[in-house]
């Protein structure tokens, strides 16, 4: 029979999936700010992108990432690294890296992106796919992913599902494919993989725990930060930060989760990730 917290914690996860559902708690729009590194060009080059920047900035801000009725701005920080040139014709054809990154948690980064530009075509998103705009799309929506999952359990799902479908058209394009198996794979990591899904679970856990928690809402805050230190345990504690191929995905900050737990008394959960923590067992102490 389930005893009162646990009657008070499903009938709160109730309350917030059903608003999720309902009023699709997703970012309708991102607010970007967009950094263009072409000091490795030649002049020519440099001039040619000229403006690229702010056009990009416009580009991003102006399209609806989704179709929720829900309206709230996505800070997303993007930066591209130009380091090559040729010309295919019209099109310049370009080698860069890219990071894309939000404040708080993720942060993407790529060095192996090939892709073509023509100034005299302007900027999109999505249909047709473009090599330049189509990379950058991709990360955008890992990151809204990322974002969305934090309003409900896995409810990032169809955005990663979106970012994997990028990776299939990038399939299509003979001269721009080098990178797109590795982005496909993570994209597929994290919409079927056991274990990324467990990553994505504690993290909603927690950050609704830690929620509560600056509330004031100790019941609850602890009924969420014990089923996030759960659902994290059946993981690697390295994973919780997550280095791959160059990007850095924090699902769950131990240090918070820990002091959270300290100042709310549970310390068999403490104990226990003492124990699955050992390599930093004090901050649980």
């Amino acid at each position: 029979m389930l005893n009162k917290s646990h009657l008070l914690l499903k009938a709160v996860l109730s309350a917030i999936l059903l608003y999720c559902s309902a009023g699709k708690v997703h970012a309708q729009s991102v607010r970007s700010e967009v950094v263009i590194h072409t000091d490795h060009l030649p002049l020519d080059e440099q001039k040619y992108l000229a403006g690229l920047d702010r056009e990009l900035q416009q580009t991003l801000d102006a399209y609806k990432w989704t179709d929720g009725s829900y309206r709230y701005e996505l800070p997303i920080h993007v930066e591209i690294f130009f380091e090559k040139y040729s010309l295919l014709g019209a099109w310049h054809k370009y080698e860069a890296g890219i990071m894309v990154a939000m404040k708080k948690g993720i942060q993407l980064r790529d060095k192996r992106w090939q892709f073509k530009i023509n100034r005299n075509i302007p900027l999109h998103i999505g249909e047709p796919y473009d090599t330049f705009t189509g990379l950058i799309e991709y990360y955008i929506v890992m990151c809204l992913g990322y974002e969305v999952d934090l309003f409900g359990p896995l409810h990032g799902q169809e955005f990663y599902d979106r970012a994997r479908k990028i990776a299939e058209k990038s399939r299509f394009e003979n001269q721009f494919y080098d990178g797109w198996d590795q982005r496909r794979e993570l994209a597929d990591d994290f919409t079927r993989k056991d274990s990324y899904r467990n990553l994505r679970t504690a993290a909603f856990y927690v950050n609704a725990g830690l929620y509560y928690h600056g509330k004031g809402n100790s019941e609850t805050a602890g009924e969420y930060l014990k089923r996030g230190a759960e659902t994290a345990m059946k993981e690697r504690s390295g994973m919780m930060e997550l280095h791959r191929d160059g990007h850095i995905i924090r699902f769950v900050d131990l240090e918070k989760l820990a002091a959270a737990l300290v100042q709310l008394e549970e310390f068999d959960t403490l104990d226990k990730l003492a124990d699955w923590d050992k390599e930093n067992s004090e901050i649980y102490r």
